[in-house]
């Protein structure tokens, strides 16, 4: 101390500066530390609940099948009253794990099996949550407390030949197993953050080196890749954030490129279609023959595929008409080949005595050739001009509308089954042959099932009792006229629907 007794003056240390608090290493650090923070949560959201997705998914895929299973093996016994076999398919559903319940209701709600037989007998009383089950869907709840346990109720109709509900099949599954997963893999992902935020803090100046270089990979990478290389790999061997991210990039490049692949397939198909549409066309008539004393419109609009519905006119004779709709089994090119392959066979036939010689001798023809499962259904008809007899046969078609002057209307459906199906043994058996007689004023239309199927945004169909309705309220039209109205009330009738079928209509009216 001065002998003077002032107060010493401090000089500050200009070589070594205090440490500030706010340093780089300490700002690194916590951004490192709550970056990783972050982006641990943020990975861990998405994983779990990828993860509760995909187990519920497959938890209850588990259990429709349980519950389809009893279904399908519950509708005879149910129908019949047989309870043991009932019994016996609750016992075999809870067999499996995570079941909770079994039982079977019939129509009229009562309990005909349960895993507590003292159930049995009793009203079924849904629980909270359990909605009731329409005919020809399926239910599956959301969870609910069933015995202190989350489950889930899923429920199927029980159906006889896909037809009438006898009653429903209701499974009980427990979601304990969900949780457990998704709590231990929430503890596994807490271990595993705090260990990568430990480790983040501690080697945080480390990393600064070790991040740049992948970073300045990853850029050259991306820089290459959006000039169009995706054939260029990201070179990045790290097994930390960046080492998933280039690993990432990588996968993404290589979804792009199977994408763009996918898409020039798509346009390769896209030209195939357009050339197979090109080819129907045609095939199929140019215009409508002009015939003294018959009045014959057609109309034919396909569905987005190219389809299989196919129509024809031949002159067999001078005072012969014949008359030709049929729809091939599937669309597409498929469709597409078969109704070739049958337009070839039926024209090369054409000349031979009566409707039902000409499809029968088809048949043979087609059944040799024809992809097995595919099938052809066709109305075929020959019309004497000057007699006014129309001489017809049906491969499993829809049946032929004839309108009278009196507003009278029949439907005419010769017995037959498809072209393609048998060589020839029981078509030519189950195959009838019709004549019928036609007067001046009368109409008949021949179509295919696009018309009558052709659903509306209720989904309900058009169907065969409305076409003969608009017949019948327009006979007094021509054939044009008739044919305009049905197409127009087919189109109001499904407005705002999506056309899934090619929609094909023939009209005649005899002068």
């Amino acid at each position: 101390m001065p002998a003077n007794g002032a107060t010493p003056i401090v000089q500050p240390n200009t070589e070594n500066p205090p440490k500030s608090k706010r340093s780089l290493r300490y700002k690194f650090g916590l951004s490192v530390t709550l970056l990783l923070t972050l982006t641990i949560i943020f990975i861990s959201f998405f994983a779990l609940q990828g993860e509760e997705r995909a187990l519920r998914t497959e938890l209850e895929q588990r259990g429709i099948t349980i519950a389809k299973n009893m279904a399908v093996n519950a509708a005879k016994p149910l129908l019949r009253g047989e309870i043991l076999p009932l019994a016996s398919l609750v016992k075999d559903a809870m067999g499996n794990k995570g079941v909770m319940y079994a039982l079977l209701v019939d129509e009229n709600g009562m309990i005909v099996a349960h895993n507590k037989i003292s159930e049995s007998g009793k009203t079924y009383e849904r629980p909270l949550g359990v909605l009731p089950l329409e005919r020809r869907m399926m239910s599956i709840s959301r969870p609910f407390m069933f015995e202190k346990i989350k489950t889930v109720d899923i429920a199927i109709p029980v159906l006889l030949q896909n037809q009438a509900k006898l009653g429903e099949v209701h499974i009980g599954l427990s979601q304990r197993l969900i949780e457990e997963v998704i709590r231990n893999a929430v503890m596994q992902i807490v271990f595993i953050a705090l260990g990568f935020i430990f480790t983040g803090i501690v080697v945080t100046l480390i990393l600064v080196s070790i991040i740049v270089q992948p970073i300045r990979a990853l850029e050259a990478g991306a820089h290459i890749i959006g000039q169009g290389n995706l054939d260029y790999t990201i070179n990045v061997k790290s097994q930390d954030e960046i080492g998933n991210l280039a690993r990432t990039f990588n996968k993404m490049t290589g979804d792009l490129k199977n994408a763009q692949k996918s898409l020039i397939e798509k346009e390769k198909m896209e030209q195939e279609l357009e050339t197979a549409r090109k080819i129907q066309a045609v095939l199929l008539p140019k215009e409508d023959p002009h015939i003294e004393g018959l009045q014959i419109v057609s109309f034919y609009k396909s569905a987005k595929e190219v389809g299989g519905d196919y129509y024809d006119f031949h002159q067999v004779k001078d005072n012969i008409l014949g008359l030709t709709v049929a729809d091939v089994s599937g669309k597409g090119i498929p469709g597409c080949l078969g109704m070739v392959m049958t337009r070839s066979i039926l024209r090369s036939q054409i000349y031979l005595a009566d409707a039902y010689t000409v499809i029968s001798k088809t048949n043979a023809l087609l059944y040799k050739d024809i992809k097995r499962g595919m099938f052809v259904t066709m109305f075929f008809a020959l019309i004497d001009i000057k007699k006014k007899i129309l001489n017809c046969a049906n491969a499993g078609h829809n049946p032929m509308i004839v309108g009278h002057p009196d507003g009278k209307v029949e439907m005419f459906n010769p017995e037959g089954i498809a072209l393609g199906l048998d060589k020839g043994d029981r078509f030519d058996k189950k195959t009838q042959a019709m004549n019928i007689p036609l007067k001046a004023g009368d109409v008949f239309a021949l179509y295919t099932d696009g018309v009558t199927e052709a659903m509306n945004t209720k989904e309900e169909e058009f169907t065969e009792e409305r076409l003969a309705e608009v017949v019948g309220r327009n006979v007094g039209l021509n054939a044009q006229q008739l044919n305009d109205t049905i197409i127009n009330e087919l189109m109001d009738f499904t407005s705002g629907a999506p056309q899934h079928d090619d929609i094909t209509l023939i009209t005649v009216k005899v002068e």
